[in-house]
Parts: structure tokens; sequence; C-alpha cells
């Protein structure tokens, strides 16, 4: 029925005309997503039952049933919707009478079916840009948090046709010279997805083709060793085949070759303005928690009263606390307010090569469609010309992991139309951003809510005070807790509590916190080869004190108090200590552990 909204990839929720129906209890979810799944066909109240409740259903389930639809029926009414003509009795039964449009699973087909017809007939852009609607859909595990046995199927359903499509979208966009961007996702989904093949072929592609053979082949590695404790089995052909072209440099692996570029009759404002860029990279289905931050910075975006110049949010933080991740969910969603497009850069700021600016202002310039000999040689005038395309547009530009404000003093546009979101781990304060926001752990509950949207509702549901004792673990670090549920996905027949157990000694936490190829220890290690000497030798010392000021740092590192304060103040810009209180500091509790536990780095390794 027009006007009625289900979705189901991802909690499930409900609309009708725009407005948030009220899904109820789980059960109730439970019936509701069973109709819905069905949609248009008449479902017995009998068939209800069993694939809501199974083997467990009550004695009184067929008043059970009537209850909840007539629950389901209320909150449509409730919200303006005309409940008998949406939730009908037929036949004996109920069925859901939705619209084309009305229920996010049946869209997420249409639109996956329309990238592979458009791949078909070699439209390979179109494709592309089809399957990332169609997986822009997703909001998390589907159907996440609903009981019953049809639940748990129809989950394990939509996931496997969710990797299958994400697989053919990956593969299009691999063809199509995308490696160097999709090395990040796709080495994510190999350890979040580490006996999948497909992913790890990918992977060894994408890593061939940006010059990385020697980590191509290490991912190979990693695939054997985890296949073969996981499953007692090897690589299978595909795999072993794509190993062998690597060591044999096989010329079919390599990247292809751009198009040449249209020529156009005119290379001015004009012409290029007639391009829309977008280039977000894709959401994480599993994102969970910041819902204030998300309406908040959602909020400072989008907000035109009064405003001067581009609307400048920074979002700051420590290291693997999420704020990447949070970008990309906030500009997603405020998109269709940025109808002239969306710019993407990744700055590699915690990196030991930062992206030039001018590099990253060509790479714009092409999207706003800038032909390349439109384009200026200098840094200054390529952000002169970014300036005058932007004039006027409602672009939304996102500057991600950006290491201070100089490097981003070429990239913020000039009008009011736009608007800017960018990550650090300093707070930029130079940049006087229109709203600045610090991300600190994530919640307890969030933290349990973040371990089953990876490792499965069902599986955390059951060992709660395990869950707990993980994430407590993982500091509520979002990276951390990524790495847990992942190893927990990977590992079906482990417990919670094995896990746990294993997170429990401090001495073996880091180690344990490894999966696949990733590990929060090597991203530490990395953080803190990237410091200044001096910042680097004072962690172990200051990571004796889990709460300290500047005069308890300067008796520990045996400095005077005011140097002691510049290097909590630098530490603290750097991501590797967070400020709770005025004039007091304090390390993440991973942090610290790995401060106490490693000694200082060999200088000649230093990056």
């Amino acid at each position: 029925m027009t006007g009625l909204r289900i979705s189901v990839l991802g909690p499930v929720r409900v609309r009708y005309g725009g407005r948030e129906v009220a899904a109820g209890s789980g059960q109730r979810q439970a019936v509701l997503a069973a109709l819905a799944l069905r949609a248009g066909y008449v479902v017995t109240a009998d068939a209800l039952a069993r694939l809501v409740w199974g083997e467990s259903a009550p004695a009184s389930v067929g008043a059970v049933v009537r209850n909840h639809v007539s629950r389901l029926r209320a909150a449509v009414g409730a919200a303006g919707g005309d409940a008998a003509t949406v939730l009908v009795s037929r036949g004996g039964g109920y069925a859901l009478d939705l619209a084309d449009d009305g229920l996010d699973a049946a869209e997420f087909d249409r639109l996956a079916d329309a990238a592979r017809s458009h791949r078909e007939r070699g439209e390979a852009a179109q494709a592309a840009r089809r399957y990332r609607e169609a997986l822009a859909l997703w909001t998390g595990t589907a159907l996440s948090g609903v009981p019953g046995p049809d639940a748990e199927q129809q989950r394990e359903r939509l996931a496997e046709r969710r990797l299958t499509v994400l697989e053919d979208c990956l593969g299009l966009e691999l063809d199509l010279g995308e490696h160097a961007r999709l090395i990040e996702e796709l080495t994510a989904l190999a350890a979040e997805h580490p006996l999948r093949e497909g992913l790890r072929a990918l992977l060894m592609t994408a890593l061939y083709r940006a010059g990385r053979q020697a980590e191509a082949l290490e991912v190979f590695a990693d695939a054997r060793r985890t296949l073969a404790e996981e499953t007692g089995v090897g690589p299978g052909p595909e795999l072993r085949g794509l190993q062998q072209r690597i060591l044999c440099a096989d010329p079919g692996l390599a990247p292809p070759v751009p198009a040449a570029p249209a020529v156009s009759a005119s290379v001015g404002p004009s012409a290029s303005a007639a391009a829309v860029p977008a280039q977000l990279p894709p959401d994480v289905g599993d994102f969970t928690g910041r819902t204030a931050e998300v309406e908040l910075i959602a909020d400072a975006l989008t907000a035109d009263a009064g405003r001067s110049g581009a609307a400048v949010v920074a979002v700051s933080g420590a290291i693997g606390v999420g704020k990447s991740t949070l970008a990309v969910r906030v500009a997603r969603t405020v998109r269709s307010t940025f109808a002239d497009g969306q710019l993407y850069a990744d700055l590699n700021g915690t990196g030991d090569e930062p992206a030039g600016p001018g590099a990253v202002l060509a790479g714009f310039l092409r999207a706003l469609g800038e032909p390349a000999e439109g384009i200026p040689e200098g840094t200054a005038e390529r952000a002169e010309r970014y300036r005058a395309l932007l004039a006027g547009r409602r672009v939304l530009v996102v500057l991600d992991g950006a290491r201070d404000e100089e490097q981003l003093c070429h990239l913020l546009p000039g009008g009011s139309a736009a608007a800017v979101l960018v990550t650090a781990r300093s707070g930029l304060a130079g940049l006087a951003p229109s709203l600045a926001v610090r991300l600190g752990r994530l919640a307890p509950a969030e933290s349990v809510e973040f371990l089953s949207a990876v490792a499965g509702p069902a599986r955390i549901a059951a060992e709660p005070a395990a869950a707990v004792a993980i994430a407590a673990a993982c500091g509520q670090l979002p990276l951390a807790l990524r790495v847990a549920a992942t190893k927990l996905a990977a590992r079906p027949a482990w417990s919670v509590a094995a896990l746990a157990d294993r997170l429990r000694d401090q001495h073996r936490r880091l180690g344990e916190l490894r999966v696949g190829g990733f590990a929060v220890e090597t991203e530490l290690r990395r953080s803190r080869l990237l410091l200044p000497s001096d910042l680097s030798a004072a962690l172990p010392r200051l990571a004796a004190l889990p709460v300290c000021s500047a005069p308890e740092a300067a008796a520990a590192m045996g400095v005077p108090e005011s140097a002691a304060g510049v290097i909590l103040e630098r530490l603290t810009a750097a991501g590797m200590l967070d400020a709770p209180v005025r004039g007091r500091y304090a390390f993440h509790d991973l942090v610290r552990l790995f401060a106490l536990q490693s000694r200082e780095p060999d200088p000649s390794q230093r990056v």
C-alpha cells in the first residue's frame, strides 16, 4: 500500500507517509518481517506460528498472532494509514500489501538486477553506481535483534545475498581501475570474512595492481593458514591460480588502461559544472551507536541560517575510535541535501606520506568535470579553479584523516553553499570549525551492540556476561571491538566466554586482538613509529600513570613541569592521550597496555 515502507536490512523500521511507526516487541517485529518478506502472499496463522516460534510456540499461539496483528494495525492507523487495506485478513491468514518501493530488501534486489543488466550491456560505470545504491540501503545486520527461526534463516540468506552483490560490485570497480581506492575496504572485508576466498582474490588483485606484490602474496599465505586451521583444507583453484599469476607477473593482471577523456568544446566553468561527483566510500553495514553525534553533525552540515562561508565540521579522536566510519555514515545520511555532488579524499595524515593538497585538488577537479588539460600546474592555481567550480553549488567535501591545518588550507571551498567534514587525530582548532566533535569510546551497551552486529545477535545474547567482559577488555574502542567480533564470527565453534577468557590476561590481550592480517597492536605500533623520538620515549614512562597531571608527568619523565605539559599536549594532539578533565591526561586502556609492554623502537626502523 502506498505510503508504507518497511526496512529489514538492519534493525526493523516501519514508516507510513514519512512518519515513524512503532514496530513493537521482538516477536511483533518477527511477525511483521515474516509478512513483509512474503508481501502479497497469504500466510496462515499456523504458518506464522512456525516461522516466529518454531517448536516453542505457546499453546495460545493463535490468539498471540491475532494480538500482534491487531497491534501492528493500530500502529499503522495511528500514523494516518488505512490499516484495513495495509495488513489484511484473507483466506484464513494474513497478507501485507506493499507498493513496489515498500520494502528495502525488494528495492535492493531491483537495484542489483538493474546493475547486472547494465553490466551485461557493457555499461560498467552505470552498473557500479547501481550496485552502490543497492548496498547503501543496508543499515546494519539484517533483521537485527529479531527472534525466531524464520528471522535467523532470512538473516543468513540476506547476508549472503549482500556479500554476493558486494563481491560483484568490487570486481566491477577493480575492472574500472579503482584498485587503490578499494584496498582499505577489501582489507576490512577479508578480515571480517576470512573464509571467503572471493574477497581474498579481489584484495590480492587490488594490492598487486597497486604495486604491492609482496602484500598480495601475504594475503594468500594468510588465507592458506586460516583455511587449514579452520576447515582442514587449502585454498581453492581460483586463489591458487591467482597466486601463480602474481608470481609470474601475468600481464593479464595489469591495471586497466583508462579511457582517454572526451575532448570538450569548452573547458570553462559552465562545461565543468555539469559533472556531479559521487565519491563517498561505502557505509559499513554494522555501524553502531553514535546516534547523538550523527544527528549533531548532520544538522551542522545542512544548516544554512547565518552562514557566511562553508560549514566546516571537525571530528577528532584517538586511534581506532571510529572517526572515518562516523564521517562516512553522516555523509551518506545528508548526501541528498548536497544535490551537486559529494567529494571525498583520504588525506593519510597519520601515514608516512600524507596526501599533498595539489594531488587531492587534481582529483577533485577531475571529478568536477575538468579535463586533464584544463588542470593548472600549481597548487594555489588549482585551489582557485576548485573554488570557482564550487561557487554556488551544494557540494559536500569529506576530508578524512587530516594531519594538520596546513594540509587543509587549499582544500576548503569558499562559498556558503558547500559544506566540509574533516576527521583528524587532533582537534584542528586553527580551522575555527562551525562545530568540533571529539569522539570518545563507545558506551558499554553500544559496545555489546557492536559485537552483536558483527558476530551475530543470537550468539552474543546467549552469553551476555561474556560479551560485557569482551567489551571491557577492548576498552569500548571500536577498532578493538571489530577485531574481537570478527574473530568470533570467523570461529563459530568458539564460545563467547572462550574469547573473553583469552582477553582477560593483560599480557596476551594485544596478541589476541588479531584476526587475519590485521592487529590492534600493529596499528598502535605504526602510530608510535610516526611520533617524534621525544614523544615515543615518553610513552612507557607515562604509561605507569593511568591518569596524570603535568607535575606528575614531570616527575615520571625527569623533565621540568613546563616541558612535561608540552609533551602531554602533543601526545593528546597525536591521539595517544585523552584529556577528560582540564589539566588531567589519561591513556586509553589498550594504548597504555601497549606502551607498558613495548620498548623504545629502533631508530633505524622509524618510518
